[in-house]
């Protein structure tokens, strides 16, 4: 067993699967970051607001000064062109992780699924070889050898690749997605309702919600399998593009990035060729032979094995941490069970758990009122000064949001009003997933006398109603 997993790790492959994917990903993340500098990210989401909402386990992260962090999304550009050409490659790599990070978990109405992969993806290839090929260092040097890098570099980036659609299938099989109307809220509000003229409204709720499934816990192993991969990458191709120009319109390059990341899936020899000879250069085929074979043939022989691949200090340590790795992501998504048996409801463990478009949370109300505890003097308070578009759409999706919003209004009145000691009550209600408007808790709940830091309790909320 032992000899087997050193061999499917750490037998040479052909650089040239992870080096094309390496430009891939830079090119997305230069596209990517020119999009910040478009919008001013720096502006829009980090200094502009009034108020941050962070994380409870990321509170220590805080805005810089407007002039440093407009140096760092520059750096950030720089960083992703390095990227994309191989030059000073690890060096860029760590920059545009700690960066893109930073920028991206500064405030959890920002979180996105598809931006917490990219800071994954990140900060794994920190530690790959990836600019052994296609890049300035290769053209460089002289070192045959660079043509070749450890397995795992590959499989790696496959098993992230593989997270948002196998666990994006697992979660809808929830109620949320199966007992609710949120398959048809998606449906209606895709762009100009382009399906309905098409199909049926009671085919397309059946195909969406029971493909949606099938499609996303299926299509890893459709693209493993060599006999069926032309036919997943077909997939593949329908399935984002669909999602780009009809169903959604705030999924920015994910789908595309999806498309290309789908030759990790391929053979590596093939692909070197092909690329090789697209390129016009000479490839020496028996020596990829020798080297390297397909991601499906896991099953090897010990005889297989090059002599000189062998157990080291090195490779025992890797091959631990990448054990730990993957057992920690793939634990990550089930940590809700210990919390919360509603985690879109709730908000408790649904962030970095690949829970993709689980929820519509639309606010009906949101009113905001304090009371002077001396006088009894009640206040509305307008809380739109204090909260950008995106943060207002965003709120409810995390309920602790709220309270962190509650004990910064007070704050703010005691300073503001001067007053002793106000008290701030929220009446937040919410249509969830298209059902009939409820409260997430009590209206006459003090809300600044709930710790927003003890994320595991939602015994201040009220529970989901599925049947009203």
């Amino acid at each position: 067993m032992n000899t087997k997993l050193l061999h499917f790790l750490f037998k040479p492959i052909d650089a040239s699967i992870v080096a094309t994917f390496r430009i891939v990903f830079g090119c997305f993340m230069t596209y990517q970051v020119f999009t910040f500098i478009k919008i001013d990210f720096v502006y829009q989401f980090m200094t502009g607001p009034e108020i941050l909402f962070p994380y409870q386990e990321l509170s220590f992260l805080k805005p810089l000064s407007k002039s440093i962090l407009k140096v760092l999304n520059l750096g950030l550009l720089f960083s992703a062109v390095f990227i994309a050409i191989g030059f000073l490659y690890r060096y860029a790599m760590v920059f545009f992780f700690v960066v893109f990070t930073y920028f991206t978990f500064i405030d959890t109405t920002l979180y996105n699924n598809h931006l917490y992969l990219i800071a994954l993806i990140a900060f794994v290839m920190i530690f790959m070889n990836a600019d052994n090929k296609y890049s300035v260092k290769s053209i460089l040097s002289k070192n045959e050898n660079l043509n070749f890098i450890p397995a795992w570099n590959k499989y790696l980036l496959i098993f992230l690749i593989s997270l948002p659609y196998i666990f994006g299938g697992i979660a809808k099989l929830s109620p949320n997605w199966l007992n609710t109307d949120l398959p048809q809220i998606i449906i209606d509000s895709s762009r100009g309702n382009i399906l309905n003229s098409l199909f049926s409204d009671r085919f397309l709720g059946l195909f969406i919600t029971y493909g949606g499934i099938i499609y996303d816990l299926l299509i890893v192993f459709i693209l493993l399998n060599k006999r069926t991969r032309i036919i997943g990458v077909i997939l593949v191709l329908i399935f984002n593009l669909t999602n780009n120009f009809i169903l959604f319109n705030d999924i920015g390059i994910f789908p595309f990035f999806m498309i290309c990341s789908t030759i990790l899936f391929f053979n590596t020899s093939k692909v070197s060729r092909f690329l090789e000879r697209l390129f016009s250069k000479k490839v020496n085929t028996e020596e990829l032979d020798e080297f390297e074979e397909s991601v499906e043939e896991v099953k090897i022989e010990e005889t297989e094995n090059p002599p000189e691949l062998k157990w080291n200090v090195s490779r025992r340590l890797v091959s631990f941490l990448l054990i730990l790795f993957m057992i920690f992501h793939l634990a990550m998504p089930f940590r809700y069970l210990l919390y919360t048996d509603n985690p879109e409801w709730t908000g408790i463990a649904s962030r970095y758990s690949w829970r993709m478009k689980m929820q519509s949370k639309e606010i009906t109300d949101f009113k905001v009122t304090m009371t002077d505890k001396l006088s009894g003097d009640v206040m509305d308070i307008d809380i739109a000064p204090f909260l950008t578009t995106n943060q207002a759409a965003h709120i409810a999706e995390d309920p602790y949001n709220v309270i962190y919003l509650a004990k910064y209004l007070k704050q703010k009145a005691l300073k503001k009003y001067a007053k002793v000691d106000p008290i701030i009550h929220i009446d937040l209600k919410v249509k969830f997933n298209g059902l009939p408007t409820q409260a997430m808790f009590p209206p006459t709940l003090e809300l600044t006398q709930i710790n927003e830091k003890n994320y595991t309790d939602d015994s201040w909320m009220l529970p989901l109603k599925m049947n009203e």
